[in-house]
């Protein structure tokens, strides 16, 4: 069956794949801004109007990619997962044992000693937001279920714990501060990992 296209049908024209990207390089523009407005003043300092300051855009230009400050918490801590994910199959994909590569993956982008991923960004996200620890606690869960049934119960649980107690002592600035430190940290987790 054919239908009469009705060129006023529609008011607005398709986005163009140019008009697409700057959209895209705007919001990620915008995300990077809430990141050091989370960095420099900490969760409550978190407004809409803060990042609108900080990104040097109207108010409502950072309204149109994020609607609330909800969306906008969610969107960042949804950004921090992807590049996390992306670095996590590029070190899962690199490793030439099946077993625990998963597991190694994630000791690796948690506690390497210079990870992509922002660890006091996704931190206040995750306190700032019980939804989002839920959220970042399913990506892990989801991430690490592969290689963790493949391991006794209170193995894989003890290696869990000691590499986001890991994560988080850096995160709050307790674990190695030195480069060497972190290094065998690292290494010795990773021995832990090996399934």
């Amino acid at each position: 069956m054919l239908v009469a296209h009705d060129p006023m049908a529609s008011a607005t024209p398709p986005a163009s794949p140019i008009r697409a990207r700057k959209g895209s390089d705007r919001k990620e523009r915008l995300l990077q801004a809430a990141s050091r407005v989370l960095l420099r003043h900490g969760v409550q300092a978190l407004t809409l109007e803060a990042v609108a300051r900080e990104a040097r855009t109207s108010k409502g230009g950072l309204l149109h990619h994020f609607p609330s400050k909800a969306r906008l918490r969610a969107s960042l801590l949804d950004d921090l997962i992807a590049r996390l994910q992306r670095d996590l199959l590029r070190l899962s994909a690199a490793d030439p044992d099946p077993r625990g590569r998963r597991l190694r993956a994630y000791v690796q982008t948690l506690v390497a000693p210079d990870p992509a991923c922002d660890r006091p960004v996704i931190l206040a996200a995750l306190l700032a937001d019980p939804e989002a620890l839920r959220r970042w606690q399913g990506f892990s869960d989801a991430w690490l279920d592969p290689d963790l049934n493949g391991i006794e119960p209170g193995r894989a649980d003890a290696v869990r714990a000691l590499v986001e107690g890991s994560w988080l002592a850096i995160a709050l600035g307790l674990g190695p501060a030195d480069p060497a430190g972190l290094a065998a940290a690292l290494q010795d987790l990773l021995r832990l990992a090996q399934v």
